[in-house]
């Protein structure tokens, strides 16, 4: 039996519920607040682990719910492919739930291997779910068909296609509609909201074909998230409007303009100004394109610029949106914690602090940097320091 207490926490579930402990019974929250002490039948039971919070901020773990898992890249041969995502990476950035999916390159990795590796990951400790499909049409799929891979698969929580991007064929609205219809009906069976995430390129038409499926469709609007989208002004406008429809907009940690260039917009700067212009708080989400490539290319379509999209961004541009842009600590929680596990059919056992609630617990340092991370009970990181390690790492 795993038995943990936290005591001393500042706790944000993500809505503040003051200072209080937190008790861990094997992988659950099992009960909160200023009275909650440790059983008496604990000791006889197991030796129980101690955190002292000391006063500081203790939220769910993040989830980061768009994860190039097996790696990504590859546009410009095959040694600028991203490796795979090792343990510790997630585990210091402070990331309990991950979302794995596909990048550009669906050819020589496939989502078997991202089934696979999610699979590995929460062997080793994290909880994850995965998107089938991948940048074309048709979309590449574990068992031949995108609702069958919704109905079927039980990590299958969304879907993935790329729209307005120089690597895939233009997408039809039609394409589109019923690409996501398929997410959809394939969620219904299942008992979950199928979701499809749309990764928006630098073509100018950005999320033009979005909208003309919703002039059709405007129901489909729930299960889409348009992802990458502060890659430009442009785009970023188009998704406020695809979130005031109840769609979702995912501000990119990863890119910023050191690994996309000048026209991206900082992705904590992004958040405030959707915020400020009264998108709806519950469909802003932020994700970090972890092990994904940042890729600029010049006018003839050569990369001239490759950088691996960082998962520890989440954290810090979430330390940025409290920090720098004033955002309070409960609302710039909502797009790496509630809105992903809402979005996803995921909450309340993610994304909450609650008893009953998966036991995805960090503790942040006073300057809001990961201290220490329970993940479904275990203790992963302590003081800064990981605890674990994937399997090969060294």
């Amino acid at each position: 039996m795993n038995i943990a207490i936290i005591r001393n926490a500042d706790i944000y579930a993500p809505a503040p519920r003051g200072r209080g402990n937190i008790l861990i019974i094997n992988d659950k929250i099992a009960a909160m607040g200023p009275q909650v002490e440790l059983p008496p039948w604990a000791a006889d039971a197991a030796e129980p682990v101690e955190v002292d919070a000391d006063g500081r901020v203790v939220t769910p773990g993040l989830m980061d719910g768009h994860v190039h898992i097996t790696g990504g890249g590859g546009e410009a041969g095959f040694h600028t492919q991203v490796p795979p995502l090792p343990l510790s990476v997630p585990v210091t950035g402070g990331v309990t739930t991950i979302g794995g999916l596909l990048g550009t390159d669906g050819i020589t990795r496939h989502v078997d291997n991202v089934l696979a590796k999610a699979c590995s990951l929460e062997e080793e400790g994290l909880s994850t779910f995965i998107m089938t499909g991948g940048y074309p049409l048709p979309s590449p799929t574990l068992t031949g068909s995108v609702q069958r891979d919704f109905a079927c698969v039980h990590k299958v929580r969304g879907a993935k296609v790329a729209i307005a991007d120089h690597r895939v064929a233009p997408v039809s609205s039609q394409q589109l509609a019923a690409l996501a219809t398929d997410a959809r009906v394939g969620g219904m069976l299942r008992g979950i909201v199928g979701m499809l995430v749309i990764h928006i390129g630098a073509a100018p038409e950005g999320l033009a074909r979005i909208f003309e499926v919703l002039e059709q469709c405007p129901y489909l609007a729930r299960h889409l998230v348009a992802t990458h989208i502060n890659r430009s002004q442009a785009a970023f406008e188009q998704a406020e409007e695809l979130a005031r429809r109840g769609g979702f907009m995912d501000i990119s940690s990863g890119l910023n303009a050191h690994t996309l260039g000048p026209d991206c917009l900082k992705p904590a700067t992004a958040i405030a100004r959707a915020l400020r212009d009264q998108v709806p708080a519950e469909h802003i989400l932020m994700s970090s394109d972890g092990y994904g490539s940042a890729a600029r290319y010049d006018d003839q379509g050569h990369v001239e610029g490759l950088v691996a999209s960082d998962l520890h961004t989440l954290a810090a541009e979430f330390r940025d949106l409290v920090l720098e842009e004033r955002i309070p600590l409960a609302t710039a929680l909502l797009p790496v914690t509630r809105n992903v596990a809402q979005a996803y059919s995921l909450h309340p056992a993610k994304g909450e602090l609650a008893p009953g609630s998966d036991a995805d617990i960090l503790v942040w340092s006073e300057d809001l940097r990961p201290q220490t991370l329970f993940a479904r009970g275990r203790l992963m990181l302590r003081d800064g320091k990981a605890l674990v390690r994937g399997t090969f790492e060294d």
